[in-house]
């Protein structure tokens, strides 16, 4: 397969993590943020993400930074973004327009003309390949599909396949640039770049372990608010989120809430909205296949099979639904699912599946040819639904097949570390994601799996010849062409990955949000503006800050 992809721990798995639970102080600024020169905010408060002490840490190809130093997504941007009303269509973004020459092998960006840096450089083609140079050479954890890339002037820039490759087109809105001006000189696996320089509309105004503060620039080349003068990340627990939404301390968070709709919708319901944002794709519980007893397709399919996944969605309340077996949402996909893709509890064909594979269950482990094994599952600790949803999965197959499974709550850098390692049996993820099926594929691509078994990206550690061969042709296949093909690709990914069950698609992936709307309108509506409010996606962090109007 030719399109390989690195998993790396940023915006949607880590971003919008509900925070571990602790105490904070910060700054709240005034009533409604300060007031303009009409009398309306000027100031927006943002509950941060990533736990409740910061490190001033702005590289965004450090593994751990963007996803727990706040603010990364509001200074660099990508070339394109993608429109979130249409799944797989790309818009400009810092370039206006791209093409593909004949055979998929070449595309070249025409950039705008007029972006400058937030020191007042100007933005050019060189920096676009300087940044992805840096990948090409092995100096970040990234990893780019493209083997050549080169500046042919100020404003063109082309990059070059091995093979075709039409399908890349959509991972270019998560590529963002950095300028070479500054990284220049700079080692990018230990530099921290505490003072970002970025194309986007903020500056850095101040630091602390447990607020950012940002200003908007007057240079922007975008469209800049009007209203927007200051923005606020402020750290704090979950718990202390939710409280300082009810009361109108803070004006937006990203992160479930369990009950929502009662225990904050119903309490203001002019001001206070709960919002969930899907995107196509699924979280749930990834296998590592490699180890037993999960490396035995029966075992994934009875765990799949004995558990009430609605049952767990309608528990936890944080809006989500419930996706197909291969892990798709089944409205975003409605043109091309396979069949008999329901997920739904069968108590009698999971015991079936392990009777069959010659499994037996003593003393609540799983054993077979004299061999016991315990379960445990990895669950991400600041997503608060994950830990919920586990422990009411874990009490199903208790109660179902006789199984005890070990919750086992990670923090964030134990999470980590235990994925990149891959030192687990089950663990708490996104085992799809993209805005495509070609995406999907990607993520599973064999070529992801190192021959030590090591991980680069497809988590599951899961080999399947047929995934790459149909990755190779999804390749080939230029965006609005031969729609009726790609259909049929996609019917035999799901119906392989149905089969071979290398994880348990327990909710729609998608993103969630929490508005106090008595400072601050016009925020994101899904399926209606092209952008959502999440605070790690480049592109969309930004438009939704410029979009939003006093609300007095």
């Amino acid at each position: 397969m030719t399109i390989p992809r690195r998993t790396v721990m940023t915006g949607s798995l880590l971003g919008a993590a509900a925070l571990a639970a602790s105490g904070c102080s910060f700054d709240r600024g005034s009533s409604g943020g300060g007031a303009g020169e009409d009398g309306g905010p000027t100031e927006v408060r943002i509950a941060g993400w990533g736990g409740t002490q910061w490190t001033q840490n702005f590289n965004i190809f450090s593994p751990t930074a963007p996803a727990v130093t706040p603010g990364s997504a509001f200074f660099y941007e990508p070339l394109v973004r993608l429109d979130r009303t249409q799944a797989g269509t790309v818009l400009p973004h810092l370039a206006e327009s791209w093409e593909f020459n004949e055979d998929g092998t070449e595309l070249t960006f025409t950039l705008r003309d007029d972006v400058t840096w937030n020191d007042g450089e100007p933005f050019t083609a060189a920096d676009v390949a300087f940044t992805w140079q840096l990948v090409l050479d092995g100096e970040t954890n990234a990893v780019y599909p493209f083997s050549a890339v080169e500046a042919l002037d100020d404003t063109h820039v082309v990059v070059t396949y091995e093979q075709p490759a039409y399908s890349d087109l959509i991972p270019f809105n998560t590529r963002r640039i950095v300028p070479e001006h500054i990284w220049g000189s700079e080692d990018p696996a230990a530099f921290t770049n505490p003072e970002p320089v970025g194309t986007g509309p903020f500056v850095l105004d101040s630091f602390s372990p447990q607020q950012v503060t940002l200003s908007v620039r007057d240079d922007y080349w975008g469209e800049a608010s009007e209203h927007v003068q200051t923005v606020k990340i402020l750290a704090m627990s979950a718990d202390a989120a939710k409280d300082a939404l009810i009361k109108g301390d803070i004006d937006y968070g990203t992160m479930g809430w369990e009950n929502g709709e009662e225990e904050f919708v119903a309490l203001d319901p002019e001001n206070n909205e709960y919002s969930f944002y899907p995107t196509g794709t699924s979280v749930g519980i990834v296998f590592n296949v490699t180890v037993p007893p999960f490396d035995d397709p029966a075992v994934r399919r009875a765990l799949r099979a004995a558990v009430d996944l609605q049952a767990a969605a309608d528990a936890v309340k944080v809006g989500y639904s419930v996706p197909t077996a291969a892990g798709l949402d089944a409205n975003v996909y409605e043109q091309m699912l396979a069949s008999d893709q329901e997920q739904a509890l069968d108590v009698d064909a999971a015991t079936k599946e392990l009777e069959d594979a010659g499994w037996t269950v003593e003393d609540g482990k799983l054993v077979k040819n004299g061999e016991s094994h315990a379960l445990r599952y990895d669950v991400y600790q600041p997503y608060t639904e994950w830990v919920l949803t586990g422990q009411l999965l874990a009490d199903q197959w208790k109660s179902n097949l006789g199984l005890e499974v070990e919750v086992n709550q990670l923090a964030d850098q134990p999470y980590a570390d235990v994925i990149e390692a891959g030192e687990y049996g089950m663990i708490s993820s996104s085992p799809i994601g993209g805005s495509s099926i070609a995406e999907v594929v990607a993520g599973l691509d064999p070529d992801l799996v190192g021959e030590a078994g090591d991980n680069q990206g497809n988590e599951m550690l899961y080999k399947n010849t047929r995934l790459g061969e149909i990755g190779d042709e999804l390749n080939q296949i230029e965006p609005g062409e031969d729609d009726e093909r790609v259909r049929e690709l996609a019917i035999e990914v799901q119906e392989i990955l149905t089969e071979d069950c290398p994880f348990i698609a327990t909710a729609t992936a998608g993103w969630k949000a929490v508005f106090n709307k008595s400072n601050w309108s016009n925020w994101p509506v899904m399926g209606e503006t092209t952008f959502v409010p999440n605070n790690t996606l480049p592109s969309d962090a930004i438009l939704t800050l410029m979009s939003i109007e006093p609300t007095r």
